[in-house]
């Protein structure tokens, strides 16, 4: 692996490390997010993760609909582990909140042994929309199509060189469809975590790893566009509308038929968190979510804004995607490390 590969620390790191790790991050409490002069919006992730970008679209219209300042923390680490675990550690008053898609509160425990949290401790007060991926190579890999990607990687996996490609953690939701593509198309991959979105993606353009699924939207859509990074298919069920040239992959190999994912993006708290302070978040959320502004800017990104969800809703929803996303860790045979 490349120096700069070995800068990407990958996550899988030994449980008493993590352990580690996740005790010093989460021993004292946010002395600003307790004392109720505003309210923090964790992002378990780098800034400029989808999520990080989204909380930051977020951030003004929640702010004028509460009535009070919200800020936006990066807390990222151990899958987003550090960033959940400091949530909720905190004060369940709806005062603090995480932005994540499915990988942080859903995956991450699954798959890290160390991570002591479960998905049915906290509960969803608003979702964004989903969004999709895209599986991109490197700009000077020699395919062009998904045939020919699939034959140069039965010919690497053959030669004992597999296809390098970049994640963003074990049992993270790329690292999960990497494997699941990998396994039904018959191929290796040899993988390779990063901490976030834009290292991955910084590192695919120049060509120090082969592959990724990428989300749609951000610097991953402008380097699509450009031709710094090659698209070979969508994750989702049909052509995304900012890349419409861009087939799905269900559509292009049999092997692949059932093979559709998407990102959610969701603002979570506690689920001990009284009524009336999650009424009040959850109003707030929706209020920012009719924005004009922020549903163009999510259209801008790939992502289709989610419409308003009773609190109720909302819960069923979370429910029914932990039930599915950790089936899908189990088929794809991820062990807790």
């Amino acid at each position: 692996m490349n120096e700069k590969n070995q800068q990407a620390a990958p996550l899988g790191m030994n449980r008493r490390s993590l352990m580690v790790t996740l005790a010093a991050a989460t021993a004292g409490p946010i002395a600003l997010a307790q004392s109720g002069r505003h309210v923090s919006i964790i992002v378990p992730q780098p800034a400029g993760n989808p999520s990080d970008v989204f909380a930051r679209k977020l951030q003004g219209s929640m702010q004028r609909a509460l009535g009070q300042t919200v800020i936006v923390e990066n807390l990222p680490g151990a899958g987003g582990a550090i960033g959940v675990q400091r949530m909720l550690n905190l004060p369940a008053d709806a005062m603090t909140a995480v932005m994540v898609s499915q990988t942080e509160p859903i995956l991450t425990p699954a798959t890290l042994a160390s991570v002591r949290y479960k998905p049915e401790q906290m509960r969803p007060v608003g979702l964004l929309g989903r969004t999709s991926y895209v599986l991109a190579g490197r700009p000077d890999l020699p395919a062009k199509s998904l045939a020919e990607l699939l034959s140069l990687a039965r010919q690497a996996d053959k030669a004992g060189n597999p296809l390098r490609f970049g994640h963003i953690g074990q049992g993270s939701m790329i690292h999960l469809m990497g494997a699941q593509w990998a396994r039904m198309c018959g191929v290796q991959l040899s993988h390779i975590p990063y901490r976030g979105v834009p290292p991955a993606v910084q590192d695919l353009a120049g060509s120090q790893i082969d592959l990724s699924f990428v989300p749609l939207g951000g610097l991953a859509f402008d380097l699509i566009k450009t031709g710094k990074l090659r698209a070979f298919g969508s994750t989702a069920d049909q052509s995304p509308a900012l890349l419409p040239k861009v087939a799905p992959l269900k559509n292009q190999a049999p092997e692949l038929r059932t093979f559709v994912h998407t990102a959610w993006g969701a603002l979570l708290v506690p689920r001990g968190v009284p009524d009336a302070a999650i009424k009040r978040l959850h109003a707030a959320f929706d209020a920012a979510m009719s924005d004009a502004d922020v549903q163009d800017f999510l259209r801008s990104q790939g992502t289709d804004p989610q419409a308003p969800m009773s609190l109720e809703a909302l819960d069923k929803f979370y429910q029914s995607e932990i039930q599915i996303h950790q089936a899908l860790s189990r088929a794809v045979g991820v062990v807790p490390e």
